[in-house]
């Protein structure tokens, strides 16, 4: 399947798509909190939440009536490794919305009214995730894995969030965001002219890098192995078994497939445990690969596989159990022919109908142009999985003789 793009300078990435006259188009940096310190955890992401809420040349209101006359619309992100700040427009208004996003970004505002109000959003953001034992569990299970900032919430704790002043993030705006050595691209995404790629590039040009000083220091952790207990008093327990798994690579298309057998609705683990054994509300695996690629060009094992669990408290001990008896069963006799086929026609189409949005798109092209993965990736996509034999997949299953990482929420 083929998602044709162009670059400007290998710094402006143009995916054009004229059939309905929306366009999008982030600024990508590979900036995140593997560059937070203890004191200031989600500072990346609070600064970039309050960026978008208006420059210094307008107010909260007079901001957002700019962008609602507009019809434009901004949002941020910020991760582990990368962010983003991105806007949506119809595209006869690209300069109206080109400039938003310049403003936000050059003639930054950062209003102690502001930050307050982001600050309030995340801490209540954090609070609501504690009330729900799954949400909790997926956002809280990589504490069992990782020795540093990957275990971190991206959005900080409460102490650290209330902690970070107005001069942390002017400071994180300078020293970071502005630096030459973070490298900087952006993404152009649906209707597009050549009008508005050259617009892009004359008000960007200079901001965009490709230069990266800090490859190493985003691999400056360790996998650890350990079991933790977090208490919630609510009536469900959360179980998850992390396993290491690879980094993004074309090895990890692959590991979507051995992922997507364990996930299935129809798959083994939701079948004998939660239907059979009736042992569970809940139970799936996730599979996210780090997009870390190690110095030699080899994949290495940064990224982790989790088993999820959702059970109550009087059958915690048992759903434990059984799903530790099925992880040895699966060491043991492998994968069969049926469930491989079932999985790779979910991800065949999953990939497919995605690819059919153009968030999706864009968001795919920024992660590998950022982290330099090759296009085959995107391009063969498909016909990895296609091509993915019983035999690979098995060979895989090799990750699970690991001793696994166990966090519980009780």
């Amino acid at each position: 399947m083929e998602m044709n793009y162009k670059s400007i300078e290998n710094k402006i990435f143009i995916i054009p798509d004229n059939s309905i006259p929306i366009t999008y188009v982030s600024v990508v940096f590979l900036l995140g909190n593997y560059m937070e310190s203890l004191n200031n955890m989600g500072i990346n992401n609070l600064c970039l939440k309050t960026l978008i809420r208006a420059p210094k040349t307008m107010k909260f209101e007079s901001f957002q009536y700019y962008l609602e006359k507009n019809s434009v619309s901004l949002s941020s992100s910020g991760g582990n490794f990368s962010s983003a700040i991105s806007v949506s427009f119809p595209s006869y208004n690209y300069k109206n919305a080109i400039y938003a996003l310049k403003e936000v970004i050059f003639n930054y505002g950062l209003r102690q009214q502001d930050i307050d109000e982001v600050k309030r959003d995340l801490i209540n953001s954090i609070k609501l995730s504690k009330d729900d034992v799954w949400t909790y569990l997926y956002e809280n299970a990589d504490k069992v894995f990782y020795n540093s900032f990957l275990s971190w919430d991206t959005r900080g704790t409460f102490k650290t969030i209330n902690s970070i002043s107005r001069y942390n993030l002017i400071k994180w705006v300078e020293e970071k965001i502005f630096d030459k050595n973070v490298k900087k691209i952006m993404v152009i995404s649906g209707y597009v002219s050549e009008n508005m790629e050259n617009f892009v590039y004359k008000n960007f040009e200079k901001f965009l890098t490709n230069k990266h000083f800090y490859y190493d220091k985003m691999k400056d952790f360790d996998v650890i192995n350990v079991r933790k207990t977090e208490k919630l008093n609510k009536k469900e327990a959360g179980i998850a078994l992390l396993y290491p798994a690879p980094s993004l690579s074309l090895t990890s298309v692959k590991f979507k497939v051995l992922n997507g057998i364990l996930s299935s609705m129809s798959g083994r683990l939701f079948i004998n445990i939660r239907e059979k054994k009736e042992l569970a509300y809940a139970i799936t695996s996730s599979y996210d690969p780090l997009p870390l690629l190690h110095n030699d060009g080899k994949n290495k094992y940064y990224g982790n596989i989790k088993i999820l669990m959702l059970t109550s408290k009087d059958k915690k001990k048992d759903a434990i159990e059984a799903l530790k008896q099925e992880i040895e069963k699966i060491v043991e006799e492998g994968f069969k022919e049926d469930e491989l086929e079932v999985a790779k026609n979910y991800l065949i189409g999953l990939f497919s109908s995605s690819l059919q949005k153009r968030i999706f798109k864009s968001s795919l092209l920024a992660k590998l142009k950022l982290f330099d993965i090759p296009d085959e990736y995107l391009f063969n996509h498909l016909g990895i999985i296609k091509n993915t034999t019983l035999d690979e997949v098995n060979e895989l299953r090799k990750v699970f003789n690991t001793k696994e990482s166990m966090f519980v929420v009780d």
